[in-house]
């Protein structure tokens, strides 16, 4: 596939300096609301007939990838296998889909690269795991602005960043040296420790740490989950079953004075057998085509435990593209949310309808709020509050 074209960033021309240097480490949040309120403030409607879906996996052989791969620190042998030699068939076609075993570590990668695109996937657990990790949850992930070398991270990964595939844990934000983003995020807890979780009302943070996403929107176990990235210049949003969980803004190399942009794409091997299918990306349209406007009857629900309810969304402005909700405040998860199939187009004056139920009420989260996202954004000027 031919790798899509990276566009010319406002945020960059907008970050230069006298001295050469493409952007300040700190602070960048005065540029981000700039960027969010100048740029995409017109419109957030993604151009009708444009940015078809391409699969970047045929589901029959391996040959526009390449593959990287070490023994698990649990071998005998550490001699690395090295690039594109797969002695223990830790990457097969099954069923038309990816089986990745685990056995071995490291990587599965295009050879393209990509910029400003979309990307989806679905992953399902399989039951071999691997020494040592046989006893913790299985572990995967999809590394994106790849570079080399191969063994960059553990060895055996790109230079890249991580949206983490990892049982209970899809979404979370790991980083592998291709850059430092800015992360909204306010502090939770994960086995008592004080961690970073994604949160859009929290401060921005320029941050190479774990940032754990918002919620867990996984599907149950045995069931296939829905993954999806959207890299958007040097920002990325990382969506699953079709719920917003974590957002990075502005990746940027000190060591280049650059943003990072665009790579190519890796699958990770770590210890755990695991299935991938519908492997597909499609390029990101910037040519902003008119303005929704999006309206609910109720701009504010009250539930109670157990209670389920309706929302209807009409749009009364122009079409646009929906292509995730997200839910904004603490313990999302407390939400169950039944939402059409993502991506849907919406025209004027037509509507969209989201079953709500609350699961867990009395938790001391405060409200939380639903929005609605496109390929450029949250849709302005839209969000209903759910208290409960």
């Amino acid at each position: 596939m031919t790798a899509q074209k990276p566009f010319t960033d406002p945020l960059r021309s907008l970050g230069k300096e006298s001295s050469g240097r493409a952007f300040p480490a700190f602070p960048l949040h005065a540029l981000i609301v700039a960027f969010f309120c100048f740029v995409l403030a017109p419109s957030y409607a993604q151009l009708p007939g444009v940015g078809q879906w391409k699969p970047l996996f045929n589901g029959r052989d391996l040959k526009d990838w390449e593959t990287y791969l070490v023994p698990s620190v649990a071998a005998a042998d550490q001699t690395p296998i090295g690039l594109n030699k797969d002695p223990h068939g830790v990457f097969t076609v099954v069923d038309g889909g990816l089986r990745i075993s685990g056995q071995d570590w490291g990587g599965i990668m295009t050879k393209e690269s990509f910029s400003n695109y979309h990307l989806r996937f679905q992953v399902k657990w399989g039951a071999k795991k691997w020494a040592p990790r046989e006893q913790v949850v299985p572990d995967g992930g999809l590394l994106f602005h790849c570079s080399l070398p191969y063994d960059y991270g553990s060895k055996c990964w790109m230079r890249s960043l991580e949206l983490q595939i990892q049982q209970t844990d899809i979404g979370d934000y790991h980083n592998v040296g291709a850059g430092i983003p800015e992360i909204q995020v306010s502090p939770s807890k994960d086995d008592g420790d004080v961690v970073d979780q994604y949160d859009p009302n929290g401060p921005f943070k320029h941050t190479d740490k774990r940032v754990y996403r918002s919620a867990n929107f996984e599907s149950p176990e045995g069931q296939w989950t829905t993954g999806e990235l959207v890299a958007r210049g040097a920002d990325a949003v990382f969506i699953v079953n079709g719920f917003v969980v974590n957002r990075l803004y502005n990746i940027y190399r000190e060591d280049l004075h650059q943003q990072t942009t665009g790579g190519r794409i890796q699958f990770q091997s770590e210890g755990a057998e695991h299935f991938l299918k519908n492997i597909e990306s499609r390029p990101i349209n910037f040519h902003q085509n008119g303005v929704p406007v999006l309206s609910s009857a109720a701009g504010e629900l009250v539930f109670k435990k157990g209670e389920r309810k309706e929302i209807v969304i009409t749009n009364k402005g122009d079409a646009v593209e929906i292509i995730a909700a997200e839910l904004l405040g603490k313990d999302a998860g407390r939400w169950s949310l039944k939402l059409p199939v993502f991506p849907i187009n919406i025209e004027k004056g037509k509507s969209i309808t989201i079953q709500v139920e609350l699961k867990e009420a009395g938790m001391g989260a405060g409200d939380n709020k639903l929005k609605l996202e496109t390929l450029l954004g949250p849709v302005k000027d839209f969000e209903i509050r759910l208290k409960g």
